[in-house]
């Protein structure tokens, strides 16, 4: 991936958004997060049973996602399942650059 592949998150102020927030990424819905360490996206529904993810909890200072449903937990980084086998999370890098959010679709590790 190169820095061509970085999408604008239009609507989204990074200052004045109240987060997690809801955006689209081409023509996928997503979620963003903010964290003491940036912010990151993930697919808007959880992959076991599709609970919305904007009630989801961040856990180990931002590097862990649970969903508030059935707590299945997954990695940030990747997207991988803690606790759930057989799931996993589409996960989305994003940064802030020049007063706008941009994102794209995070390399699998």
């Amino acid at each position: 991936m190169d820095d061509s592949d970085w999408e604008a998150l239009d609507g989204i102020d990074p200052k004045n958004t109240q987060f997690p927030a809801r955006a689209k990424l081409a023509d996928e819905g997503i979620v963003i997060f903010r964290t003491e360490r940036g912010f990151f996206g993930t697919q808007r529904s959880c992959p076991h049973q599709q609970a919305s993810l904007m009630q989801a909890i961040l856990q180990a200072n931002g590097t862990m996602i649970r969903c508030s449903r059935h707590n299945f937990t997954f990695r940030t980084a990747d997207g991988r399942p803690v606790n759930c086998p057989g799931f996993r999370l589409r996960v989305y890098a994003v940064k802030e650059e020049d007063g706008r959010l941009l994102a794209r679709r995070s390399p699998v590790l």
